[in-house]
């Protein structure tokens, strides 16, 4: 256990102190692909993550496969002549009517879990649709009239983004880190090649004044022996 102890967990980076991890296996790259978190994973090197990091892991994955899934029943009953937006709660009795369920016209329908809002209701505006966005980017809002969201949907919204916001921020550390470690080598490297050419300069003028010396040499001989 003692490697364990000094490795740090892959999302979040604290030091794994216990044996409360996971090993990444393809399950959790595969939640990571749906959350659209595009992680660097090094495949020689055994990689973990925490618990914790598990637990908001598996929690926003299925969460945004709610989403998903409330998306795909919505899109059959989309006109795509007529691109008329669709009351969710239509869409809701259709769905559920082999349950009898006859909802009220004042009743809200929650564009993401597609539930009857029970509590406080939020309108999607700017700032919801933002949160959509960043969790579900692939969900076309638009598509209903007047979409509402309950507050137990924008609640996992809000901590879900704030989750993966965390990782990919940590991600981007990892990376100029890396980054800078390469530049780092690449100058190294470029300052011993310039070394080694300044050596076989020095090399070349050594050799060069070698063959001066010995053609002065030789010419001070020739002067010499034909004065003999």
């Amino acid at each position: 256990m003692s490697d364990v102890k000094e490795t740090p967990c892959r999302l979040c980076l604290k030091n794994i102190t216990d044996e409360n991890f996971e090993v990444v296996d393809n399950i959790i790259r595969d939640m990571l692909d749906v959350l659209l978190l595009k992680l660097k994973f090094d495949n020689e090197k055994r990689e973990v993550i925490c618990k914790v990091c598990r637990r908001k892991l598996s929690m926003a994955s299925e969460f945004k496969s709610t989403c998903m899934n409330t998306d795909k029943a919505i899109i059959p009953y989309v006109d795509s002549e007529k691109m008329l937006q669709l009351d969710l709660r239509e869409v809701y009795t259709q769905e559920k009517k082999r349950e009898l369920v006859d909802i009220s016209c004042t009743r809200k329908i929650c564009r993401l879990c597609m539930h009857p809002v029970e509590s406080e209701v939020r309108c999607i505006r700017e700032e919801e649709l933002e949160a959509i966005e960043k969790l579900a980017p692939e969900m076309n809002i638009n598509i209903i009239k007047d979409p509402v969201v309950c507050k137990p949907c924008f609640d996992s919204l809000c901590t879900h983004n704030s989750f993966l916001k965390d990782c990919s921020e940590l991600e981007e550390k990892i990376k100029s880190n890396f980054d800078s470690s390469a530049t780092g080598s690449q100058i190294d490297t470029s300052s011993l090649d310039i070394f080694v050419k300044t050596e076989n300069l020095d090399e070349a003028f050594d050799i060069n004044d070698m063959e001066m010396s010995i053609k002065a040499e030789y010419v001070d001989i020739k002067s010499e022996v034909e004065e003999r």
